[in-house]
């Protein structure tokens, strides 16, 4: 059953592909049509894609927030309906995200502005569900921002607007799905001089340049710390990967051989393996993933894959599975940020682990080193950026006292200046943050989130003037990003000053009509 859906899934994504190829791919086909329709089958090619009919279409309800959704097609689209405490709306899907092997998301646009869908369909287990993340969400809506860092890892070139949340071009997205450049590097001197010399090979790269093609995406970790004047679309086949951004990841990783089980740690899982351990250097993700080349068995292509290293065959008290290595040794496991999906182990392990999910890290490593220059920075805007999702006053203080060791040297850093006025904000500071953040403001470039700092710091000392008017900078740079109103309007409930409370809802509505949290917040507030 399982392996129907996800050929049913493969279908529905490739023919939503076929009116729309990427230009690409078109270039590629030309000299190498085999290899790029194998890949259009593999989840990278159908990462992200237009509508198709034959969807998966019905109801849904999350028992949690008492929300109902519905999806249904309508006039060659696909229509997601949300309804709660009386309230309804209903929106056009503009994009499905994933390739469907484990599911499908959906994003929606509002304005110039994409937004992720709060309801998620799980193929392997054939039900909708929650999108990962957000199963204990009290008031679930169509509000959740597309970030960058999200789409540079499902679509080829998103045409992300600089400095903001979740802004994008027309269209938003410039290549579906992973296009070839991705893994290969720019195709324009290929395309002048075909030869192998004029095009990125991963396979003939040094290990550090081969691997880092495979991290852009496959590397999650725990936190990820842009370098300066970088952005998740600058690196480029052929770079190092910790030249752009730093992985961070936790102290221990591991406890017994176990890890922290999720989605794409797919690199850090390889890495734990004896395999890996024992070949240096030599085992890497292409060692067995060709994605110019789709099994039509997985289990039997990839256990081929294990004997190619393992020629002595199997010991003699070892039991046979008709040559299914993978079923025994790379389990499919429950991912803790998956939602409803299992995904395969990559560790490799030689006896069954116990299915057990350590405790969220307390202290973070990076995978691989920055430039000696940032190191400290890197870390210490990763220990303050995961204090603040954690609630942990101790990696607050601990990435404070880190970036103030480097401040001097990063004066005009956005990032640092941010983060640092954030950690003071956070654990009771505002005066000393007001600088920082002020600072930050002033060095850009800065977005809406950068104003929304400001004014909680602002806001502490007790200066609403201020704090009102660097919400509505942020209001004006990103109009339709609900936190900025949300905050505006909790200043102006403290402040008893009910009439702007209801204008504050009432402003979010005019760019996001349908928010059903954003009406009946401005309900509310219009009751006596």
């Amino acid at each position: 059953m399982a392996g129907t859906r996800a050929a049913a899934a493969v279908t529905v994504a490739l023919a939503a592909m076929t009116a729309s190829a990427a230009p690409s791919w078109q270039e590629c086909a030309t000299c190498h049509a085999e290899a790029v329709d194998q890949y259009r089958l593999s989840g990278m090619g159908r990462s992200i894609s237009k509508l198709a009919d034959g969807h998966p279409v019905g109801p849904y309800g999350h028992g949690f927030s008492g929300t109902a959704f519905r999806t249904s097609a309508s006039s060659g689209s696909l229509v997601q309906e949300i309804e709660r405490g009386g309230l309804r709306a209903k929106y056009t899907i503009d994009y499905v995200i994933g390739s469907g092997n484990a599911a499908f998301g959906y994003l929606v646009r509002v304005g110039d502005a994409l937004f992720q869908s709060p309801i998620t369909y799980y193929t392997e287990r054939d039900q909708w569900g929650m999108a990962p993340g957000m199963e204990q969400e009290a008031n679930p809506d169509f509000n959740r921002p597309a970030t960058s860092e999200c789409l540079w890892c499902h679509a080829g070139r998103p045409a992300h607007t600089p400095d903001t949340v979740n802004r994008y071009g027309d269209p938003a997205l410039e290549a579906e799905a992973i296009s070839c450049d991705r893994c290969h590097g720019s195709s324009e001197a290929h395309l002048a001089d075909p030869s192998a010399a004029t095009i990125f090979n991963p396979a003939s790269a040094s290990p550090r340049e081969r691997d880092s093609v495979c991290e852009q995406c496959h590397l999650g970790g725990t936190i990820r710390v842009l370098h300066p004047g970088r952005t998740f679309g600058s690196f480029q086949p052929g770079a190092l990967l910790e030249d752009f951004w730093t992985v961070f990841v936790g102290v221990p990783r591991t406890e017994g051989g176990q890890d922290r089980f999720q989605v794409v740690s797919h690199v850090e899982q390889l890495n734990l393996s004896r395999c890996a351990v024992e070949s240096g250097d030599a085992l890497w993700c292409g060692t067995c993933h060709n994605p110019h080349e789709m099994p039509a068995e997985p289990k039997a292509y990839f256990s081929t894959r294990c004997l190619q290293c393992h020629q002595g065959g199997l010991p003699p008290d070892h039991a046979t599975r008709s040559g299914d290595c993978i079923s025994c040794h790379m389990p499919r496991r429950q991912s803790h940020d998956s939602g409803h999906s299992a995904f395969t182990d990559h560790r490799i392990s030689r006896y069954p682990l116990p299915e057990v999910d350590p405790d969220l890290p307390d202290e973070l490593r990076p995978w691989k080193p920055a430039p000696s220059t940032l190191r400290v920075r890197n870390l210490g805007i990763a220990n303050v950026l995961y204090g603040q999702q954690r609630g942990s006053e101790e990696m607050l203080r601990r990435g404070l006292g880190q970036l103030r060791s480097v401040a001097g040297s990063f004066g005009n850093d956005p990032s640092v200046l941010d983060a640092l006025g954030t950690a003071m904000v956070l654990t009771g500071s505002p005066r000393s943050a007001l600088q920082r953040l002020r600072q930050a403001v002033s060095a850009g470039p800065v977005g809406a989130l950068q104003f929304n700092s400001l004014a909680a710091a602002w806001w502490a000392l007790g200066d609403a003037n201020r704090a009102e008017a660097a919400l509505q900078e942020a209001i004006r740079r990103e109009p339709t990003l609900e936190s900025s109103y949300r905050l505006l309007a909790r200043v102006y409930h403290d402040l008893g000053q009910q009439s702007k409370v209801t204008a504050t809802w009432r402003k979010l509505l005019e760019k996001r009509p349908r928010l059903l949290q954003a009406r009946q917040a401005a309900r509310e507030a219009d009751s006596p």
